[in-house]
């Protein structure tokens, strides 16, 4: 027993001399200068520590409880920096003190953005971990909007791999809170935002990213909570977000606002929302949207449900003319389930391509959402224009002529259990479809608008089977069909209620079109 007890402890002293001479892998701040007394400046002092414990091979930058004013801090290769209880770092208020050579931006609408607080580049292995803040002092006065001002980040990594922000806080930002750009195999876990001190404050922003996952996260920003983007080429895919509360002033998740490279192979799940427009997948620049599955999502006081805009805008940003977008891209395969959104302010939602270019294989299923209604007639009786190559926004089309969901130039779409209502009198259908082919309509339970107006209305629809549908009030009629390209629409066990007839048809349409099974 003595003699395993004695190598024991000789094995223990050896492992102490060894890691040792290799130095500790813990770097304290305080050791290299730092004063946290939130006026001293302690970015030599912070990136001394970095510094010395990247040529070490790398290690945990300490920050203990305290307020580090600095400006901005460069990681590099296996370093994590640990905000311990009661740490933040400052952000400088002056403006002049970020350099944007480490990282200037220029964003879709020509706005310029310097560096950021934390930067990184082409770096492996690094991460921000701790319950410490963050904050930006990005406030108007300080960083306003406007020419030449190149407001800075909180974040912004360039190229890194097995990157993890864990469990900080981050606040008051200058413009986007957070930005990847192309970084591989990236984890985003329990961090809080809040950030309304300036414009553009995204929550976070995904650009070109693969192998992401986003849980755990409380956002609520003055713009998008969570976007994703593909300024080049590269595919933004391969990414989970589930278990996040989101609120904002526009939309809890989107995609597409830039969007040269595709979206590929994404699950949303298991989040709530507040005060935001939702969800919106958008493809307006030359890139696609493939496989997104979308499921178990509440919603409250939004303005927009569920937004999916194919459009052709054709931006290049950055790109060489030879990757320059030249055709619209697909938009398919998107699967979305188990939704209930109440107090929906707006009438927003919608599916629409353009046309020759169309949103396939769209499935929405078990939804619930009450909307504030307060539509009128001549909202379900105007054109809506097409605007091809318009900013695509849930706004973009302005009021549009249902209360419930408007799908135009669609492909393969199935609606199935849902329950629509609204608070206010409305003057407009339920659901308005038009050019569409292959639409599946099953056990849509909605609120009937005034009595002369129908629940469904179908323009230029083709292969279209609808069933088990229920209206709740009174109606004229249950569905109005109209256009020359219409045909092969199947009605099938429709409980009409108090609706007076269960169809009309315009003049255009050929009666044999309509098939009634019983």
């Amino acid at each position: 027993m003595n003699i395993k007890r004695h190598l024991l402890v000789w094995l223990i002293l050896f492992c102490s001399i060894a890691f040792n001479a290799r130095g500790s892998s813990l770097y304290n701040i305080m050791n290299y200068g730092a004063v946290g007394d939130g006026k001293t400046y302690n970015t030599e002092a912070i990136q001394k520590a970095i510094d010395h414990a990247s040529s070490n091979g790398g290690g945990t930058i300490y920050f203990p409880a305290g307020i580090y004013l600095t400006r901005t801090i460069i990681l590099k290769d296996n370093i994590t920096l640990h905000l311990s209880n009661g740490s933040t770092i400052l952000g400088s208020k002056d403006l002049n003190t970020f350099n944007p050579a480490y990282g200037s931006f220029e964003d879709s609408d020509g706005r310029k953005f310097g560096t950021a607080l934390v930067f990184a580049k082409d770096c492996r292995n690094i991460s921000i971990e701790g319950n410490g803040t963050i904050d930006g002092q990005g406030y108007k006065e300080f960083y306003p909007k406007g020419e030449g001002v190149y407001r800075p980040y909180i974040i912004r990594f360039i190229r890194c791999s097995f990157v993890k922000v864990k469990d900080v806080n981050l606040i008051n930002s200058a413009a986007w809170v957070q930005h990847y750009v192309e970084c591989d195999d990236l984890i985003i876990d329990g961090i809080t935002v809040r950030s309304y001190s300036n414009v553009n404050n995204d929550g976070l922003d995904i650009e070109g990213c693969q192998r992401v996952i986003i849980t755990r996260c409380n956002i609520d920003c003055e713009d998008d909570s969570i976007v994703l983007k593909a300024l080049s080429t590269r595919a933004c895919r391969d990414i989970t977000i589930s278990d996040c509360i989101i609120s904002g002033l526009k939309s809890a998740i989107k995609t597409g606002t830039e969007s040269i490279g595709s979206f590929e192979n994404i699950t949303i799940t298991n989040c709530t929302f507040y005060g935001t427009r939702g969800i919106s997948l958008l493809a307006v620049d030359g890139g696609s949207v493939n496989n997104v599955t979308i499921s178990n999502i509440s919603m409250r006081g939004t303005y927009a449900v569920i937004v999916m805009r194919l459009g052709s805008r054709m931006r290049k940003y950055s790109v060489p003319d030879s990757l320059a977008p030249v055709n619209p891209g697909s938009f398919r395969n998107i699967m979305i389930s188990n939704v209930q959104a109440y107090e929906v302010s707006e009438s927003n939602d919608f599916i629409s391509g353009i046309p020759g270019h169309y949103i396939e294989n769209v499935s929405l299923s078990n939804i619930r959402i009450e909307y504030a209604g307060g539509g009128k007639k001549k909202d379900f009786e105007r054109e809506i224009p097409e605007l091809i190559d318009e900013y695509p926004k849930a706004r973009m089309f302005e009021t549009l002529p249902s209360y419930g969901f408007f799908i135009r130039h669609a492909r393969n779409i199935s609606i199935e259990d849902l329950f629509i209502s609204y608070k206010d009198k409305e003057e407009r259908p339920a659901l308005y479809c038009s050019d569409v082919s292959g639409l599946n309509i099953s056990s849509l339970k909605a609120v009937s608008p005034e009595r002369s107006i129908p629940l469904i209305d179908l323009h230029d629809v083709q292969k279209c089977l609808i069933s088990n549908c229920k209206p709740e009030g009174e109606l004229d009629t249950f569905l109005r069909i109209s256009g020359m390209n219409t045909k092969e629409i199947i009605l099938n066990r429709n409980y009409l209620g108090n609706s007076t007839k269960l169809y009309s048809l315009s003049p255009e349409v050929n009666s044999n079109t309509i098939k009634e099974l019983e």
